[in-house]
């Protein structure tokens, strides 16, 4: 499965952790001194090896930072939607740049320096150059604490983003919460989703991948607590943008509906909030859907009925399950069918 984009993102230091450490840098590797050479030239390759040490450092921070973050504008939709949301793809760039733009003032300030050294007169005079340049070094990277910080805080952020396949279809998983999403999931696939009796307690997308006997990877299922888990007016900014980048990798939906009062949603409000999902969400991206109607171990006929009719459900558009059982044969056929109607990936199908 491929990395997350931003999984090689490295650590930034704050400035005065990059300082300390640039500065013992400094005296890390001492200078090839000839032992012919004369007081002086021994104290201005002493105080140039020093600062080049610490430049040395300073500038390999900068590269190996801006370097392990990836080519924003040509990141696959969903993580160009993704990591915009959470840290603003145009803020993270302008940092990147405020940092990148650090290295000519660091190679001018060396170079100034270094020519200052090399024309002083007294190993005294050297070493006070040398303090100069540690002076202004830690200056410049002072005024640089807000983009250090910020670009930390990022990293932190970004290295949390979920990788997802795009190798194989997406199975969106919708319905409020304690309809028996996470157990479907981690029934269906190789992950293991906490399951809890209580809503809201789920607080990232889980993603989890169906194999057939072979070991093959089929599709991936993806649960999504606080995106398609509750009606549009009560999602926050943060939940309504998540929906972008998930419509980015949805190849099919499946809603789930508790036809019981057990997931304390009415039904009214499950088919109120399918209606919703299909409006935004499915119908804009134009994806298949279907409905799983779950616990009809636990349902009464009247409850199944009640919820079929009010969905004006065709038996191709359902499939009664129970989410915490292993055995999901009947709905892994439909969701191989789907993806061979739709022009999915589907490799290895015809082996089943």
């Amino acid at each position: 499965m491929p990395e997350n984009p931003f999984e090689n993102f490295t650590r930034i230091y704050d400035a005065d952790e990059l300082i300390d450490l640039a500065f013992k840098k400094g005296n890390s590797k001492s200078a090839s001194i000839p032992s012919v050479a004369n007081h002086i030239m021994k104290a201005k390759r002493k105080e140039v090896k020093k600062i080049q040490n610490v430049n040395n450092y300073i500038l390999g921070q900068i590269k190996r930072i801006v370097q392990s973050v990836p080519d924003l504008d040509n990141l696959h939709p969903f993580y160009k939607e993704l990591s915009h949301l959470l840290v603003d793809n145009d803020l993270l760039k302008k940092n990147l740049g405020k940092l990148n733009g650090l290295i000519p003032v660091f190679q001018r300030l060396l170079s100034e320096l270094i020519r200052k050294i090399n024309n002083s007169g007294h190993p005294n005079e050297c070493a006070a150059f040398r303090r100069q340049y540690y002076a202004r070094a830690a200056s410049i990277l002072k005024q640089q604490s807000k983009t250090l910080i910020f670009l930390e805080e990022a990293r932190r952020q970004l290295k949390q983003i979920p990788t997802i396949d795009n190798s194989l279809p997406s199975i969106v998983v919708a319905g409020y919460p304690n309809v028996g999403k996470s157990s479907l999931v981690k029934n269906l696939s190789s992950a293991n989703p906490e399951v809890c009796e209580y809503p809201f307690t789920t607080k990232s997308i889980i993603i989890g991948v169906y194999r057939d006997k072979t070991d093959t990877k089929l599709f991936q299922l993806i649960d999504t607590p606080g995106v398609l888990d509750r009606p549009m007016e009560k999602r926050n900014e943060i939940e309504r943008q998540a929906i972008l980048a998930l419509r980015t990798i949805s190849n099919i939906v499946l809603f789930m509906i508790d036809p019981t009062l057990t997931c304390g949603y009415s039904i009214e409000n499950q088919l109120s909030l399918f209606h919703e999902v299909k409006e935004n969400f499915i119908d804009i991206v134009d994806i298949p859907w279907l409905i799983l109607i779950n616990k009809v171990d636990l349902a009464r006929e009247e409850e199944l009925k009640f919820v079929k009719e009010k969905l004006g459900l065709k038996k191709e558009d359902y499939i009664e399950v129970v989410a915490v059982n292993n055995n999901q044969k009947e709905l892994v056929d439909k969701i191989i069918e789907i993806i061979n109607k739709s022009g999915l990936l589907a490799l290895h199908f015809k082996d089943l």
